[in-house]
């Protein structure tokens, strides 16, 4: 079992991202964002985990006799760092939460009709052309999920683009009525007992909490 510093430290982001999704699908909302941002959100959610993990295996103890707390600066700088590279790597496409394909496709078209009135809607395929724009695009999602990745075939597209199809397809998915049933439960479920846990595992052993704290922080 791990201390209660540790604990709070791997176990507190992943909480939130998960409350945050369970939030967005059983309020009925939706959340339009790029793939990106996404992946960052990822990557914060699992933050705390590195750091216990990776970070405190791979812990320059020699480095952390010089620089003491201070040591933990350039350590998450290099996370951050990686973090970012895999941020500009990732594919440009648009991700949205809290809607199935079914909902997003319809709202997507219209979305598409309103940047270029010539665009032809393939309702069998999911796909979408925007011949004035010589842009494709298409839905990915699995089948009954709530999550679903709009992309286009073509590998480089303006940031305008993707900005102007964003802002439009999240008003029009505003408009739409949230899935019923709604989904988002058992994340909350899963989300409330890994809070629970780690609050009452911390509330037992306040000192523990602290004392873990001077052994992270001051090496």
């Amino acid at each position: 079992m791990f201390d209660p510093f540790p604990a709070t430290v791997a176990f507190a982001p992943l909480i939130i991202y998960l409350f945050v999704l369970a939030i967005i699908r059983i309020g009925g909302f939706t959340w339009v964002t790029t793939g990106g941002r996404d992946l960052a959100a990822v990557l914060a959610a699992v933050s705390g985990l590195v750091v216990i993990g990776p970070m405190e295996l791979f812990f320059p103890n020699a480095t952390a006799s010089f620089l003491g707390a201070w040591v933990w600066i350039p350590l998450l700088l290099l996370y951050f760092l990686f973090a970012c590279l895999m941020i500009l790597g990732v594919r440009a496409k648009l991700i949205t939460y809290g809607r199935t394909a079914e909902e997003v496709f319809p709202a997507m078209a219209r979305a598409a009709r309103s940047i270029d009135p010539a665009a032809a809607i393939n309702n069998e395929q999911w796909q979408i052309h925007l011949p004035t724009q010589g842009v494709h695009l298409r839905l990915e999602s699995s089948p009954g999920h709530d999550c679903v990745s709009v992309l286009a075939f073509e590998p480089t597209l303006t940031p305008s683009f993707w900005h102007s199809l964003q802002s439009k397809l999240r008003d029009e998915l505003r408009a739409t009525s949230p899935p019923r049933p709604r989904r988002g439960w058992a994340l909350l479920s899963v989300a409330c007992m890994m809070a629970y846990s780690l609050v009452r595992y911390v509330a037992s052993e306040p000192a523990l909490l602290v004392e873990g704290f001077r052994e992270w922080i001051i090496r």
